[in-house]
């Protein structure tokens, strides 16, 4: 008798395959990358089958809890816990007779593919398969959404339902490390999500104003980094002190504070970049959401810095960047109250400096020992999935 219990999952890839000759790469870390979100689950073997990824079920495998961790790999397009048997009829037909039942025999659309160019076409597969359906009971329907899907492949016939959407991007990894500058509200966690979307291994900066590291470090901050890990397998935070920086600009006009402290967080960034191997810093402005996110703001506080800025949320207005925060698990960590040095309330501040204007600022006040200083000051913690 035929097993029809799920043994494998499907996992397709989608940008990966427009990719050139370094497809092989981004292929190489996917494979990486699914793997280490697996280490503590049991499974068996994970192999490359053409465009998709074949992961093999153990008897004793959390089909639910290994979904949950594939979801989170970007590169992956989608996924599907599948049905393997043979290329016959008969047996694609058994296992799709088992799902339909499943669905609780509702109307089912079925679909058939090949990706082995042999033998009878899809057509007259289908015409097969739909007669058998007929025949057994199997409530059919062209126009139904609850899709069964039979991909017949060279080495074997994949059958599956649940269609599941993946994370997509490209391999975490695959495109170098950010620093990504983490405060303690709704933006910066979500763009955190985008860069590693991008194919960034995240390298988390915050800074804070308390005594000692530690006290960030068992706040919020860490809530975060647990979050987030599960996006990157993992994730690394530096914890920065801002009170040398504080304590010199008490005497500037306030109006001005908020676009220097960009440029002292991005020249700490850089030192926190040279001894990671980072090539991005990564913020969560949004373009023209605050004062210091002018478009002019945004240039005088960037001068100077020699590594890309990237800004992942530049296009999204706040309703977006919430809705995405309550979708990722991070809104109702980030709206806990939170003592946070990058959301001071200036009373009138500037929104059109010039970049020779902070350059001066930066020169009076001197935050190159600043930075300095509050490198030497650093902390670093990390967290595992």
């Amino acid at each position: 008798m035929i097993d029809y219990s799920y043994k494998y999952i499907v996992i397709h890839f989608g940008e990966i395959w427009l990719k050139g000759d370094n497809r092989n790469v981004f292929i190489s870390r996917l494979r990486k990358n699914i793997a280490a979100a697996l280490t503590d689950i049991e499974h068996g073997p994970l192999e490359l089958k053409r465009d998709r990824f074949i992961l093999e079920l153990s008897e004793n495998s959390d089909v639910k809890e290994i979904s949950d961790r594939v979801s989170k790999v970007f590169g992956i397009s989608w996924f599907a816990p599948a049905i393997l048997v043979n290329g016959n009829v008969s047996d694609m037909f058994g296992a799709i007779r088992k799902l339909a039942s499943d669905l609780g025999n509702k109307p089912v659309r079925i679909v058939v593919r090949r990706s082995l160019k042999k033998g009878k076409d899809s057509m007259e597969i289908l015409k097969e398969l739909l007669a058998l359906a007929i025949k057994e009971g199997v409530n059919v329907d062209k126009d139904s959404k609850n899709i069964i899907s039979a991909n017949i492949t060279d080495f074997g016939t994949l059958v599956y339902s649940d269609k599941i959407k993946g994370a997509c991007g490209l391999p975490v990894g695959s495109s170098g490390k950010a620093v990504i500058l983490l405060s303690g509200g709704i933006d910066s966690p979500v763009a955190s999500y985008y860069a590693m979307k991008r194919g960034l291994t995240p390298v988390y900066l915050h800074f804070h104003p308390f005594a000692s590291n530690k006290i960030a470090e068992e706040s919020k901050i860490g809530e975060f980094g647990r979050v987030l890990s599960r996006y990157s397998n993992g994730a690394s935070i530096y914890f920065a002190k801002a009170d040398l920086f504080q304590s010199a600009v008490m005497k500037m006009p306030s109006k001005y504070e908020h676009v220097l402290f960009k440029r002292f967080m991005y020249k700490v960034a850089e030192r926190i970049a040279k001894k990671e191997g980072a090539e991005v810093i990564c913020t969560g402005e949004s373009l023209a959401q605050v004062a210091s996110q002018t478009v002019k703001n945004m240039r005088a506080s960037e001068k100077g810095i020699r590594l890309l800025m990237f800004r992942p949320l530049s296009g999204f207005d706040k309703q977006e960047i919430v809705n995405e925060a309550q979708r990722l698990g991070t809104f109702e960590i980030s709206i806990k109250p939170y003592k946070d040095v990058c959301s001071m309330r200036l009373r009138n501040p500037s929104t059109s400096m010039s970049a020779d204007l902070v350059d001066a600022l930066y020169k009076k006040y001197g935050m190159a020992k600043i930075v300095q200083k509050t490198v030497k000051g650093i902390s670093h913690s990390s967290w595992t999935i």
